[in-house]
């Protein structure tokens, strides 16, 4: 009896290599994306830092610097979403589940967090206030010819105001 062999599909080493998934592989992407981007920022915002000079082959020339720049940081923005939208693939189906609330509802969680966070914020001022009256009292430091001064200056009241 004559056994029947099972065809292999021949699969290119090319597409299997680029199907399969390297354990750091998204990591590397996301950090080297991530410094293309803010080199690419540093050039475009004329940073002194980092600046092409005059004299540099094909980009000092006229604004073949500021072009590279652009489209260094269009690629940096394109690694960066190959790299973020496969932890939003799983959320997609997630989010249909969702049921939403209805205006009113909606309106009302809102406000409550709104005054929440009214209500927050005049307490740290209230506690940063505080402790600059504190240390403004406390502290004081020694200048080079010897003499002492406050750094803390405790702000006061306008007299137009009271």
């Amino acid at each position: 009896m004559a056994i029947k062999q099972k065809s292999e599909e021949q699969k290119s080493k090319l597409i299997e290599v680029l199907t399969t998934e390297y354990k750091w592989e998204n990591l590397l992407l996301g950090v080297l994306a991530t410094i293309s981007a803010a080199l690419a920022l540093m050039i475009i915002s004329g940073n002194t830092l980092l600046q092409i000079r005059e004299d540099f082959p094909i980009l000092g020339e006229g604004n073949n610097g500021l072009i590279f720049a652009w489209v260094l940081f269009v690629i940096s923005l394109f690694g960066l979403a190959l790299v973020i939208y496969p932890f939003f693939i799983p959320a997609l189906p997630e989010l249909k589940k969702i049921t939403w609330p209805r205006w009113p509802k909606f309106l009302d969680n809102a406000v409550r967090v709104l005054i929440f966070l009214f209500i927050l914020t005049g307490v740290i001022l209230l506690y940063n206030i505080l402790i600059i009256r504190l240390l403004g009292g406390i502290l004081w430091v020694k200048r080079s010819d010897g003499t002492l001064f406050k750094p803390i200056q405790v702000m006061k009241m306008p007299s137009n105001l009271t």
